[in-house]
C-alpha cells in the first residue's frame, strides 16, 4: 500500500517548480544515478511524473488514438477501450499499464483521500490529447470526455494491467492469468531491473534523434521510480 507518511492529496498537491525541474533533468541525464529516497517532498516526485507526461512530444494515449478513447468512453464500451489500449505503441502501452496500476494503489489507500474520480480529473490532462477549442463550452465538454477516459482506465481490473506488463502482453481483454513476478518490465530490457531499490539510473540513449527515448527511459525504469511511493 501507499506509505501513510505521505498524507492527503497525492498527485493533487504539487511540489516547487524549481525542485521538480531539477530532479526531472537529473533523472533523464545519461549515466546519472538519483537516489529517490533522499527526496524529502513526495509532491516533488508526483510533480516530476506529471511534468514528464505532460511534456512528451505526443501524449501517452497518443494524438492519433485519443479521440477513439473518448468515443469509447462516451459509449461505455469496454471492448472499444481494450481495442484502443491494444493499438497503442509498445512503450506507451506498458508505461500506461504500470502508471494505472500505481494510481489504483494511490486511490485504494485510505491515507491519500484521492478516489479514482479525483485522480481521473488530475491525470486526464497529462495523458489524453485535448482537441483545439474555439469556445469555453467546447473546452469544458472535451475536458469531461478526457476525464471519463481516465475513470474507465482506472476502473479496469488490476489483472488486466498485470497481463500487459507480463512478457505475453495480453491486452485484448481483462481475462487471463495475471503477472506473478516482482519486477514487471518492458520485454527486452531485463538489464534495467538490476539496480538497488530507490535508485534511478537512466540508460544511455543509442539514438538521440529517437522521439521515443524519453518514453523508454521512463517506462523501463518505472518499478524503481514508484518504490518511493509504495511500502
Amino acid at each position: 500500500g501507499i506509505n501513510a507518511e505521505y498524507g492527503v492529496g497525492l498527485y493533487r498537491l504539487s511540489g516547487t517548480n524549481k525542485q521538480i525541474k531539477e530532479l526531472k533533468e537529473r533523472m533523464l541525464r545519461p549515466r546519472c544515478q538519483v537516489n529517490l529516497r533522499k527526496v524529502d517532498d513526495i509532491n516533488v516526485l508526483t510533480g516530476v511524473i506529471k511534468s514528464f507526461l505532460m511534456n512528451l512530444n505526443d501524449p501517452l494515449l497518443t494524438s492519433m488514438l485519443s479521440e477513439d478513447f473518448k468515443d469509447a468512453a462516451e459509449k461505455n464500451s469496454l471492448n472499444h477501450i481494450f481495442d484502443c489500449v491494444a493499438r497503442l505503441p509498445h512503450e506507451n502501452r506498458h508505461t500506461l499499464a504500470f502508471l494505472v496500476s500505481h494510481l489504483q494503489k494511490v486511490s485504494d489507500s485510505e491515507h491519500t483521500k484521492m478516489p479514482r474520480s479525483n485522480l481521473a480529473r488530475v491525470m486526464a490532462p497529462t495523458l489524453v490529447a485535448a482537441v483545439p477549442m474555439t469556445d469555453m463550452d467546447s473546452a469544458v465538454k472535451d475536458s469531461k470526455r478526457c476525464t471519463k477516459v481516465m475513470e474507465i482506465l482506472l476502473s479496469l481490473p488490476p489483472s488486466y494491467w498485470s497481463n500487459i506488463m507480463s512478457p505475453s502482453d495480453e491486452c485484448s481483454s481483462p481475462t487471463g492469468v495475471g503477472y506473478s513476478g516482482e519486477d514487471p518490465a518492458t520485454p527486452g530490457t531485463p538489464e534495467m531491473l538490476r539496480v538497488q531499490p530507490g535508485i534511478y539510473q537512466p540508460p544511455t540513449p543509442t539514438n538521440k534523434g529517437d522521439s521515443t527515448i524519453t518514453q523508454r527511459v521512463f517506462g523501463t525504469r518505472k518499478k524503481t521510480f514508484f518504490n518511493k511511493f509504495e511500502g
